[in-house]
């Protein structure tokens, strides 16, 4: 009888826990959907946000005026700006080990506005959705290769760079500083910056 039993309790047991799911060999995994870039400011219709190495610009699509959010104006002067084109922001954060001091970060989908002390000290633009809304006056964007980039500005290359393949567009404070994704001319821009950033060399 114990016998008996025992083997009902390993039966039991075994028509509960479920059976192991088996995904077919020769599937593909699925990627995760990438979430849309909102672009739904009030003045997204009307206003480009131009990449600058004194801040950003923001050009007018009708007359093609430009203004320039330069750096050092106040964190809610530079948040008001980017949020009136690309719409609120995705979040905020704080990192206070950075290379150049303690650093607060808002971003916007793809951009990433860098503040100190209450004021807007640098951007960083990614390789994320929303990306390709943002280029420099000279047409530099995310995904430009080094080949399209040198017809039309200079491209100066950071030897022995800690962050891998980085450039510069111009010298000194006013430089667009970037990485490629690869070495050579095929190579695509992975990501655009200026300013303040929070790298560690």
């Amino acid at each position: 009888m114990r016998k008996f039993t025992t083997l009902a309790m390993v039966a039991l047991l075994a028509a509960c826990k479920p059976a192991a799911d088996k995904a077919p060999v020769d599937a593909d995994p699925v990627a995760p959907a990438v979430p849309e870039a909102k672009l739904d400011g009030p003045n997204a219709a009307t206003t480009a946000v131009s990449l600058d190495g004194e801040g950003l610009r923001f050009v007018d699509k009708a007359s093609g005026k430009t203004s320039l959010l330069a750096f050092g104006v106040p964190r809610a002067q530079a948040e008001t700006a980017l949020a009136n084109v690309t719409g609120k922001e995705d979040d905020r954060s704080t990192n206070a080990e950075c290379g150049a001091g303690s650093m607060e970060f808002t971003r916007y989908d793809a951009m990433t506005l860098n503040f100190q002390g209450g004021k807007f000290v640098g951007w960083f633009l990614g390789n994320e959705p929303g990306a390709r809304a943002y280029s420099t006056m000279s047409g530099i964007a995310i995904g430009t290769t080094r080949a399209r980039a040198k017809e039309t500005v200079s491209i100066v290359d950071l030897e022995d760079s800690t962050l891998g393949e980085e450039f510069s567009i111009g010298s000194g404070d006013n430089a667009i500083g970037g990485m490629f994704a690869a070495p050579g001319d095929s190579a695509k821009i992975d990501a655009l910056f200026a300013g303040n950033n929070c790298f560690f060399r």
